[in-house]
């Protein structure tokens, strides 16, 4: 009764919010492209189409928050909503680059999980950096942690890891024996970045830097690497679609960060946006896009609607969430331009 009550709750929500759309003819969503923005068409634009009427223009970008405040400053806005990381939403939201969104446009924010929902921007998804290795390279028992990973004498072979401070700084931590929890804590620490670089010192001549997701794949499918840095879904999509032998190790440790939506200030279509905005924080139709990419949602309630045996590939699952911590959105936007450069300088010795 009570499940029947919540899906009438949800069938009212989102005919009022269909109602009272005031959609544009054309709408332009810029994304993270491939599969993320195949998932997002299929999962959830297309729907909004066929309800709405409202055709949806997909782009792809890079994260440049510089495209955005150049859109802004010149007055020549062409994107709508767009999906940054969570940092570049806290500074371009304290910029003036984004539509502030009220609950009215989210729905409560505490049902939303921790770090998902922020003053200009909703969660587009939930993603994790986890530990991945190659089973059929690594026979036997595979790696468990971090530790293992910086091992390479206990686990021979090329590392992949990502060519950035941001997110490889985290793991250097935990393969010193810090629990994700108190990574944040110790890298505020006198001397504690310092600490991570000296980690990253033992396994620089092993490691095969990526920045971007398909290069560390082609790398753990060539054998070039044994096992990687990678972005969850990456992996479990190559498992499910291409029956790799790829094993995610998450109880080594993770953490999750969230990608978000937010609507460029003075964009041709900004009421419409919000309102297609409101329509997407529905928990069904967040879901939608989870139900076809390995990334959590926002909202605690979609979850509900996630198969449960698909839910087992989301890092927000009640399985993997407990091996988890988020990252710190405010750590990051205070340090990123100044640990970015010295990683460089770092990776050029």
């Amino acid at each position: 009764m009570l499940k029947f009550k919540h899906s009438l709750c949800l069938a009212a929500a989102l005919a009022a919010s269909v109602a009272t759309a005031r959609a544009a003819d054309t709408i332009t969503v810029v994304g993270w492209g491939g599969n993320w923005d195949k998932a997002y068409k299929e999962g959830v634009w297309d729907k909004y189409t066929e309800l709405t009427g409202t055709k949806i223009v997909q782009e792809e970008w890079g994260g440049e928050l510089a495209k955005v405040r150049a859109q802004v400053q010149s007055g020549s806005v062409t994107w709508d909503l767009i999906s940054p990381e969570a940092p570049s939403v806290e500074i371009g939201c304290a910029e003036g680059l984004f539509v502030p969104l009220t609950p009215e446009i989210t729905g409560d924010p505490s049902k939303y999980l921790p770090g998902t929902i922020m003053e200009c921007g909703v969660a587009s998804d939930t993603w994790a950096t986890i530990l991945a290795y190659n089973a059929d390279a690594i026979q036997g028992e595979g790696p468990k942690s971090w530790a293992d990973y910086f091992d390479v004498e206990k686990f021979p072979g090329k590392r992949g890891m990502l060519a950035q401070a941001q997110y490889t700084l985290e793991n250097a931590m935990m393969a010193d024996g810090v629990a994700p929890a108190d990574v944040y804590t110790e890298l505020r620490k006198p001397g504690g970045v310092d600490r991570a670089f000296a980690m990253l010192d033992k396994i620089k001549p092993h490691v095969v830097w990526w920045s971007s997701s398909t290069q560390a794949m082609q790398n753990l499918a060539s054998g070039e690497v044994v096992m990687t840095d990678q972005y969850n879904a990456r992996v479990t999509n190559d498992i499910v679609n291409e029956k790799k032998n790829y094993k995610i190790v998450w109880d080594a440790g993770f953490f999750y960060g969230t990608d978000m939506w937010s609507v460029v200030k003075g964009s041709p279509n900004e009421k419409a946006a919000l309102e297609m905005l409101k329509w997407f924080s529905i928990p069904e139709n967040q879901a939608g896009f989870s139900k076809l990419y390995a990334y959590g949602t926002g909202r605690v309630e979609a979850a509900e609607f996630v198969p449960e045996d698909w839910r087992k590939n989301l890092p927000t699952s009640p399985e993997h969430a407990k091996f988890g911590a988020t990252y710190d959105t405010a750590f990051w936007v205070e340090n990123k331009e100044a640990l970015e450069a010295r990683f460089k300088a770092w990776q050029a010795q």
